[in-house]
């Protein structure tokens, strides 16, 4: 995940050469726009998701920074996930404990080498995102990592509204307007619904390379 840059080339507007003048123009700039992290999801949510450098990395390494996207590691580095997003029926960011209103159930990250037991993800309050950091080691294998995570959303009970009914009625043969309040359905109740990123269908992988 590399950072972008700009660079300019120039070069001098004009140049005098006794009664003559020569103009010379200036290269189009070149731009390398930096990719926005990548977005997907489902019915019921979207999700972004990256992999920043971490601290925790070996002393002296390239990869013992706070928080630098990358997506190339080095064997012993500290790789940390982070997600965020939002539910689509509500539009309310993904929260969980102990933020305000959760309502994601759990976050975990599948097919990391050498953990036999997804790890969970955290989220962060204080930093509105979800994030879990994967300690490599020189038995890491090196090569592509196809990780996948599954983010699955607490369950939502359906939602009613009473509302208030206008009717005309017959009593003792004369019309007679009345009221009455009924329970409609808002929307249905939902279950834990889950959606899986994953990365192997980007162009560029999760990588773990030997150490240096």
């Amino acid at each position: 995940m590399a950072l972008g840059c700009l660079a300019l080339v120039g070069g001098p507007a004009a140049v005098n050469a006794g009664a003559q003048t020569t103009t010379t123009t200036a290269a189009p700039p070149t731009t390398t726009t930096t990719k926005p992290p990548f977005v997907d999801g489902n019915q019921y949510m979207s999700v972004s998701v990256d992999t920043v450098t971490g601290g925790g990395s070996a002393s002296g390494s390239t990869y013992a920074g706070s928080c630098a996207l990358e997506n190339v590691f080095g064997q012993g580095a500290v790789v940390v996930f982070r997600m965020w997003g939002i539910a689509n029926a509500t539009g309310q960011p993904l929260v969980g404990a102990p933020g305000v209103n959760p309502n994601v159930a759990s976050v975990t990250i599948e097919d990391l080498p050498g953990m036999t037991t997804p790890p969970t993800m955290n989220y962060s309050a204080s930093d509105g995102y979800w994030t879990y950091g994967w300690k490599t080691s020189s038995a890491t294998p090196i090569g592509a990592v196809p990780y996948q995570l599954v983010v699955t959303l607490d369950p939502v009970g359906a939602v009613y509204k009473n509302v208030s009914v206008r009717f005309v009625a017959k009593v003792s043969g004369k019309s007679k307007v009345e009221h009455k309040v009924v329970k409609v359905m808002i929307s249905a109740k939902q279950p834990a619904e889950s959606y899986t990123y994953t990365d192997a269908g980007l162009p560029s992988l999760l990588t773990i390379n030997a150490k240096a």
